[in-house]
């Protein structure tokens, strides 16, 4: 994928969740909105949360809604958990 970055603020939460949802989705990725970004504490390790809805064009005139999310951890950038 693309270079690992340290994820220090809900922006660059956003940014990582952005870029994995663009290389995988590539050109048919119209809008995408971002509902929600918190970080999480846990027993093994922090992440931050990001939750949204990703519109994706379908065929010639149609657009699909997706909702997703992903779990981000802080230290590498990488997305470690999601959900679409």
């Amino acid at each position: 994928m693309t270079e690992e970055r340290r994820v220090v603020d809900a922006s660059g939460a956003q940014m990582a969740a952005r870029r994995h949802l663009e290389s995988e989705h590539a050109d048919k990725l119209v809008e995408l909105k971002i509902r929600k970004c918190w970080y999480s504490t846990g027993a093994t390790r922090d992440v931050w949360d990001v939750e949204g809805v990703a519109i994706i064009k379908k065929g010639m005139f149609g657009k699909e809604q997706r909702t997703f999310k992903y779990q981000i951890d802080p230290t590498s950038g990488a997305v470690i958990g999601f959900e679409e």
